[in-house]
């Protein structure tokens, strides 16, 4: 029971995150819809507010030792490899 639990919060940690990264990405969407400038700004900050919001909730979530993995992972290596694949 108590391992079912630690998997459900590891997998909503993950989804959060990932939602996160969903929200600053719709950001690069705005300025191709055909709202006015003030609703673009609004959808703007409402994108970077629930973006943030997210994230920080993963990281209560996940805890400070699953953060802390995220940040030394090696992005760029590993971005360099997947592109060199044919």
């Amino acid at each position: 029971m108590k391992r079912d639990l630690q998997s459900m919060k590891r997998c909503l940690g993950i989804a959060l995150v990932v939602l996160s990264f969903a929200f600053y990405g719709c950001i690069l969407l705005v300025p191709l819809s055909s709202l006015s400038s003030e609703r673009k700004i609004a959808l703007s900050t409402l994108l970077v507010i629930l973006g943030e919001g997210s994230f920080w909730l993963a990281v209560i979530v996940l805890g400070r030792e699953a953060i802390a993995k995220y940040r030394r992972f090696n992005w760029r290596d590993r971005l360099s490899e997947w592109r060199k694949r044919p």
